[in-house]
């Protein structure tokens, strides 16, 4: 998940080459100049490049080639003349070198993007200072050169050009048609808009793709109606026998995306309703559905898949998860246009500018903190939450970030420490702002595509490019990054990498999940089992997390637990089980009495778990999930880390600030509500293991509250909370926080007020006990509870608590109806 960080980059395009005080800046090239340069202003039309480290703009008459970061020009080139129309659309080949440019009137330019050695900008800083390069300014900025190859026309010309898309091939419609063509320029197969649209109709196609990973094409209409379109057959004679396969009318789309990292569709609507559907055996299955304010405009997926940014117009981008769960919404103006660069920034456009968005991402973490890390820095939690959390920041080493950013992948270790890669190599911190970094020779050749702690051991996966291989890497976290303690070739690139305890899951993009082991020191490496979860449905590619499920089971009956897209599986028996959606998961041991442990996981609503008795465990631990969860848990922020040891769920909010909160909600009530249930020995053993944290007696309150309100095993929950010494403060604070009508059914079970105020009077509670007093005010007589007041007094003023005193006169004072009964309580004080 992405969160805003940093502040929002307004570009001011004034592409006029300057100088200032004797200093030349390097002017930005171009294939064609026309003499005068454009501002962003005059663009009407934006494409990304499939690497996402290019723009391509289109005025009415010229096309424009910018960088991501830094936002820089990079070629023009101006056409003289409209005798073909005005410029409609951009679409970008797959291999990035190929730039279609659609004109209005039918025709279309094939353009070529060339890549040149020379360096357009060069970060030429003055000898007297001593500023570093930015991340990934080492290098400067290679030159990109625009030149026109052909000149296609489409069969109908007298139709207008309505709009473009492309995939693995070009799609282009008119008014009355859809052409779709290869990127050589042959004309592949064409439809009328009635046929795509499924009957007549005074409609046009307003945005058109393909759903990448299929055979499938995907049309929104004026109307607001949306139309899935697939092959009859997969033969190649069949090229021009399509069918819809799916309507969507109900949407009132304006805007689409789809992700083929996580296959999931996004739609956008006039009302700013964004709906979020899942593709799963061809069919669309909505999954989720987040309101807006404001029409959207444009909405664009992340690279990964796990969030999509929604432009409004309100003028605000919204970052929502792969379920519709908002994260952050930051405005920046009138924007109509948003594409995602390099790792996790945004870049944004309209009539009024441009602008660009930094965000980070959540890492891997081997400990109950939560890590972020951004294009060239790190944020480590530095605290418990219920010890007020801060961010560590941290700035990677400049010398790797300058060469090798932005960061791509990272992971934190239990005790801090943080790993990263880049483009090249990785990088270990030492916990005090200092790294470590890898000998140059391996840095250059070696891309490192996931990284985990076990231990004090870091477990890369990486791709020699030198040697063209594949392998796992196991490196002492201390020491010197000179060469690994361990290495396993692989048989192919990993793409998720998890370790738990001494055990490393590595799961390969050909769909066979590997176990290792762990020696004592790293220096050995044993296999344990391999699982081709291939064969059994799940796609590896589209695979977030990976875990074995709660089990007892040898290598044969084991099961796994599996986050694909946005569905939360179960991999057992040689088959894969959907369980629900989920974004995330998580297990934490209990091992109290019956009970072994929990599975966690985040539909997008709520926190959901189902525990795992030792029966469950015993079996192959996928019984807890195939009853469902037990544990619901409702949350206004964004859950990350379940931190088992302190009984919270930690998390990330965002608001206005450019810095994320850190947030936690305690999960151990809703856990030991179900415990009550099951077994009331196995939750008061469960409870005394977290007696010594601060947020004990808050949480016991939470408990008691759910309990008495709900009206669910109240018997149970006192029975359980009268074995701790706090069970008085914890039934005061919990009676003073709910309303008097549920007070007679709370102090049945108890025992009575007046009861109640003596026992804290007994133990030395004095504090509670006058805590106590507006409970006994309307649960017992005037003479009772004038009685306890004055038993109240004396036993304070023996105590010489005297502000307690004066705290208690003041509460009598205010709550007594005359100045008679306040003369009574005087003299019988005397």
């Amino acid at each position: 998940m992405y969160w805003r960080i940093g502040g929002v980059e307004h570009y001011v395009l004034n592409l006029e080459a300057e100088a200032k005080e004797g200093v030349a800046r390097p002017r930005p090239r171009s294939a064609t100049f026309s003499g005068t340069q454009p501002s962003t202003v005059g663009v009407t039309r934006w494409a990304s490049s499939p690497c996402r480290q290019l723009l391509a703009g289109a005025t009415a008459q010229g096309v424009y080639l910018w960088s991501h970061k830094p936002f820089a020009q990079l070629s023009s080139l101006v056409y003289e003349t409209t005798e073909f129309g005005r410029i409609a659309d951009l679409l970008w080949a797959p291999s990035g070198d190929t730039l279609f440019v659609i004109l209005s009137r039918g025709y279309i330019y094939e353009l070529s993007v060339q890549r040149r050695g020379d360096r357009v900008l060069e970060y030429v800083f003055a000898t007297q200072h001593y500023f570093a390069r930015g991340p990934g300014e080492e290098a400067g900025i290679g030159g990109v050169g625009l030149a026109q190859r052909r000149t296609f026309r489409l069969p109908d010309t007298n139709s207008e050009v309505v709009c473009a898309g492309a995939a693995q091939y070009a799609m282009v419609a008119t008014k009355s048609h859809v052409y779709r063509m290869t990127w050589a320029g042959a004309l592949k197969s064409s439809s009328t808009v009635s046929e795509v649209y499924g009957r007549d109709g005074d409609v046009v196609v307003v945005q058109m793709g393909v759903l990448e990973d299929t055979d499938m094409e995907y049309f929104v209409f004026s109307d607001g109606s949306v139309r899935i379109i697939g092959k009859i057959d997969d033969s190649e004679e069949s090229a021009d026998s399509t069918e819809i396969v799916q309507t969507l009318d109900g949407p009132d789309a304006t805007a689409l995306d789809f992700s083929a990292a996580s296959m999931m569709m996004a739609v956008g609507t006039a009302t700013g309703t964004v709906y979020l559907y899942a593709l799963e055996e061809k069919q669309l299955h909505r999954v989720g559905r987040a309101d807006g304010s404001g029409r959207v405009h444009a909405l664009r997926w992340a690279p990964d898949g796990t969030a999509v940014a929604c432009v409004h117009a309100t003028g605000h981008i919204v970052m929502r998860t792969l379920l519709g769960r908002e994260v952050n919404s930051t405005r920046v103006g009138d924007v109509e246009f948003v594409a995602w660069g390099v790792a996790a920034r945004v870049f944004a456009s309209g009539a009024r500018g441009a602008w660009g968005l930094g965000f980070a991402r959540a890492m891997s973490s081997a400990g109950s903190s939560v890590s972020l890390f951004s294009d060239d820095m790190v944020l480590v939690q530095a605290r418990g939450v219920d010890e007020g959390a801060v961010w560590r920041v941290e700035h990677v080493a400049a010398s790797y970030s300058g060469v090798n950013a932005p960061i791509r992948v990272a992971a934190c270790s239990a005790d801090g420490r943080v790993v990263v890669a880049g483009a090249r190599g990785m990088a270990v911190s030492t916990g005090h702002g200092r790294w470590r970094l890898q000998r140059a020779a391996r840095e250059r050749t070696v891309e490192y595509t996931a990284l985990a702690w076990s231990g004090s051991h870091v477990v890369a996966a990486c791709v020699d490019h030198g040697r063209n291989m594949a392998r796992l890497e196991f490196w002492m976290g201390g020491r010197a990054l000179d060469a690994p303690a361990a290495s396993i070739d692989l048989d192919a690139p990993a793409v998720v990498v998890s370790a738990h305890g001494s055990a490393v899951l590595v799961l390969s993009e050909r769909g066979v999940l590997s176990e290792y082991a762990l020696a004592a020191g790293g220096a050995q490496v044993e296999l344990r089992r391999t699982v081709d979860v291939a064969a059994c449905g799940v796609d590896a590619r589209r695979v977030r997390e990976v875990m074995w499920a709660p089990g007892a089971c040898g290598d044969s009956g084991a099961a796994l637990v599996v986050v694909q897209g946005a569905q939360l599986r179960v991999v057992h028996d040689g088959r894969a089980s959907n369980v629900g959606r989920a974004e995330r998961v998580s297990i934490s041991s209990v091992n109290i009495g019956s009970m072994h442990s929990a599975v966690w996981w985040y539909d997008g609503a709520q926190v959901l778990a189902a525990p795992v008795s030792l029966d469950d465990f015993m079996s192959n631990g996928t019984r807890a999930l195939d009853r469902g969860p037990s544990v619901h848990l409702a949350l206004d922020f964004y859950p990350l880390v379940i931190a088992a040891d302190h009984g919270m769920v930690i998390g990330l909010d965002q608001d206005m600030g450019n810095t994320p909160l850190l947030r936690g909600t305690l999960f151990l009530p809703a856990l030991l509500s179900h415990m009550l249930h099951t077994s009331e020995p196995d939750a008061l053993m469960y409870a005394a293991s977290f007696e010594h944290r601060r947020f004990f007696a808050h949480a016991m309150e939470k408990l008691l509250h759910e309990a008495l309100v709900n009206d669910m095993r109240l018997d149970r929950t006192v029975r359980m909370l009268a074995h701790f010494a706090q069970f008085d403060d914890i039934v005061v604070h919990c009676a003073r926080k709910t309303e008097a009508a549920f007070w007679p059914r709370l102090f049945e079970w108890v025992g009575g007020a007046a009861h109640l105020f003596v026992r804290c009077l007994n133990n030395g509670r004095l504090r509670t006990a006058a805590q106590s007093l507006l409970v006994l005010q309307t649960m017992e007589p005037p003479d009772v509870a004038a009685r306890c007041v004055v038993q109240l007094l004396a036993r304070a003023a023996r105590a010489k608590s005297f502000g307690l005193c004066t705290e208690v006169l003041r509460f009598v004072r205010a709550t007594s109806v005359s100045d008679t009964e306040m003369h009574a309580l005087y003299v019988r004080l005397k």
